[in-house]
Formats: C-alpha cells, sequence, structure tokens
C-alpha cells in the first residue's frame, strides 16, 4: 500500500507492507484523516522517526476483519479514536488514556493514518451511522479535545468564554461551547480567514489580536470571561488572561506551548482562580463526539478549507507551517487527485444556530 512516511527534513510518500490484522485487531481502509498541527509542528521541528507514519484524525471502512472480533463487519464505516487503553492503570481509570504506558497510541507510537490503510484495535472503533459520510469520522477526534477542555473549564449558560486562538482546535472548541449552552463566546485570533470562521462556527464577538488586547475588550464590553481557553499557545497569554477572568475563572491550557510563565499565587488565590491542562480526552468523550457530528449540531464541514490526495499530502503540511487563511485539511489517501481550492472566507452556518439551541495555531 502507499503511505506518507517521515524521512529527514520533512515527509514523502512511499510503499509500504500492507497492515495484517491480528487477533482482536481490523484492518480499515482509510477514507479521510485530517491534518493536525501537532503532525505539522513535529515534522517541521524534527520530532519525527524515520519511517514513521503520522496521522489520527481519521474514519473509514473495515477492510478485514481478525480473529476473535465480534459485532464487526468488512464495508462498516467507523470512525476511531486513536487513543490506545489498557484500561487498568492510573492514567486509563482517571480518564486519561493519552498518558496510559502500556498502550500504543495511533499515529504516534503506532503506525498512523496517512496511508491507504491501517491496522487497529477493534476495541477502539466507533460506528458511523448509515448514510453519514464517513470522512465525518475525521472530525471526531478534534472535536473530542475541544468537548474534553469545555468540560475541564466547567462553562455553561450565563458565562462569556473566550478561545484564544482560531485554528482547528479553537474552532472546534468554540462549537464545544456552543454546545455546553455558553452565553456568549468570544474568539481571538489573526488571521482573516479563520477569524471568519470562527463565526461561521457560533462565536458571537471575533477579535484581531493585533488590534485588539483582551483588557481593551473587557473594558469595551463589560464582559469578563468565565474561562479563557487558549487554543495558540501564544507567550504570555496566561499572565493576560489573570486580568480579565471573572472570580472563579478558569484558565484552561489547550495548545502545546512552550511558554514557562511565573505563576502570581497572590492574585491566582484572591481571584479563585483554576488553572488547568487538557490532554486528549476520555473514551465517553470520543464517543460523544461521534455523536454530536452524526446528529448535525455541530458544523464540522464549514471549517474545511481542502481536500487534498495522498500525493498532495507532504505539500498540504508544509503549507500548514504557516496556514495563512487555511484552516482545516482532510487527507483522502485513496484519491489520486486533489480536490483542492484556495480557502474562501467562510459563512455564518445554520447548524452553528441550531446546535447552540439543541444542547493549535491561531
Amino acid at each position: 500500500m502507499r503511505a506518507l512516511v517521515c524521512v529527514p527534513g520533512g515527509t514523502e510518500v512511499a510503499d509500504v507492507p500492507d497492515p495484517v490484522a491480528g487477533p482482536g485487531e481490523v484492518v480499515v481502509e482509510v477514507q479521510a484523516c485530517g491534518l493536525c498541527g501537532s503532525d505539522v509542528h513535529a515534522i517541521e521541528n524534527g520530532h519525527t522517526r524515520p519511517g514513521q507514519v503520522l496521522g489520527h484524525e481519521f474514519g473509514g471502512r473495515i477492510a478485514e476483519v481478525g480473529s476473535g472480533v465480534t459485532g464487526w463487519q468488512v464495508g462498516q464505516p467507523v470512525a476511531v479514536n486513536p487513543l490506545g487503553s489498557c484500561g487498568t492503570c492510573p492514567a486509563c481509570t482517571r480518564g486519561v488514556p493519552f498518558a496510559c504506558p502500556d498502550w500504543p497510541n495511533i499515529g504516534l507510537s503506532a503506525p498512523g493514518a496517512y496511508a491507504e490503510y491501517i491496522r487497529v484495535p477493534a476495541g477502539q472503533l466507533v460506528r458511523l451511522p448509515d448514510g453519514l459520510p464517513v470522512e465525518m469520522g475525521a472530525h471526531a477526534e478534534p472535536l473530542a479535545v475541544a468537548l474534553q477542555a469545555v468540560a475541564q473549564a466547567d462553562v455553561g449558560p450565563g458565562d462569556t468564554v473566550l478561545v484564544h486562538g482560531v485554528g482547528s482546535i479553537g474552532l472546534n472548541a468554540i462549537m464545544a461551547l456552543r454546545l455546553a449552552g455558553v452565553d456568549h463566546v468570544v474568539g481571538a485570533g489573526r488571521s482573516p480567514g479563520r477569524r471568519a470562521a470562527a463565526e461561521a462556527v457560533g462565536a458571537d464577538d471575533v477579535i484581531d489580536t493585533r488590534a485588539v488586547s483582551l483588557a481593551d475588550y473587557v473594558a469595551g464590553t463589560g464582559r469578563r470571561f468565565a474561562a479563557v481557553l487558549d487554543c495558540s499557545g501564544a507567550v504570555g497569554l496566561f499572565a493576560e488572561s489573570l486580568e480579565v477572568l471573572a472570580p472563579a475563572g478558569a484558565f484552561v491550557e489547550v495548545a502545546l506551548t512552550p511558554d514557562v510563565p511565573p505563576v502570581p499565587l497572590f492574585q491566582l488565590v484572591q481571584g479563585g482562580f483554576g488553572v488547568y491542562g487538557t490532554c486528549a480526552y476520555s473514551y465517553a468523550t470520543y464517543e460523544a463526539a461521534v455523536g454530536h457530528i452524526a446528529a448535525g449540531r455541530v458544523p464540522v464541514e464549514a471549517i474545511i478549507s481542502e481536500r487534498v490526495a495522498l500525493d498532495d499530502t507532504p505539500s498540504a503540511l508544509v503549507r500548514l507551517r504557516t496556514p495563512g487563511d487555511l484552516v482545516r485539511i482532510l487527507s483522502l489517501p485513496g484519491e489520486r487527485t486533489s480536490s483542492a481550492k484556495p480557502a474562501q472566507p467562510a459563512q455564518p452556518a445554520q447548524a452553528a444556530t441550531a446546535g447552540n439551541s439543541a444542547v493549535t495555531a491561531q
């Protein structure tokens, strides 16, 4: 089969052995895999192994069923939770299987989904309903990250929440806040295209962080934030956020950031603030993400900028280093030619309003 493999300085498409389903496993034919910012940065910074196959946001159809697997059959559409879990270690029992020391994670310590086929444990499959486009399974992983972050923030009706950084995860966080019934959602970012996408998926206000400081926004509107979700990794944001949080507010670090800020403990104690790091999600949260997508509660398609064939995925990963108006790119490993097109400003999506009533990079 063909797969995107890591090589010194980048990635290339190569022929690799076909995966074979072992006991308790299935082989999935990958229909779509999202290009994640963590993959972009890992490749750019040389944090990959030669021959490694990345990709962890994906959906597809079962192509082979291994021995001992029941309840699954060839041809079924599935989303795949990339996080493995032994189910018994402290990390798994506390709902953070990403930190499990005994089980590989797809696209990190196990081969990923920038490939035509992938072998996965059957226990990590989530069924997609008939009639739902299979590529929609690729949106479950980033939405699950966002749902976990919103749950950590513990926000809901009556609250104003800031999402700082409106790349893929930030936009999913806006959708998750709408699902949580948050009254006022503010998106902050630099790219005009991404700010338009933030409005499209349900942000009430969208600010350009180069033109409007958080303090200026709060002074002008009178709204302090019940929570700040950092999806940008911006240096200095933690200190800035403490000045604009409401009493007992929360700062939630979602991005992988190099920032090492000082912690003003008096200010932290006086404000009753909570500071949280959120890493990935629980199994239940991933399944909830699939359910929201299947029910049409979140306008995930509104943030797709391009769909590219496997041969065009290496260049797409490079372009996302300086994304401009690009928001989300899907790799379609089975396609030989891309349906890529220049990103257009997103239009407000009706699904964002419906979802409101029904319920990394800037």
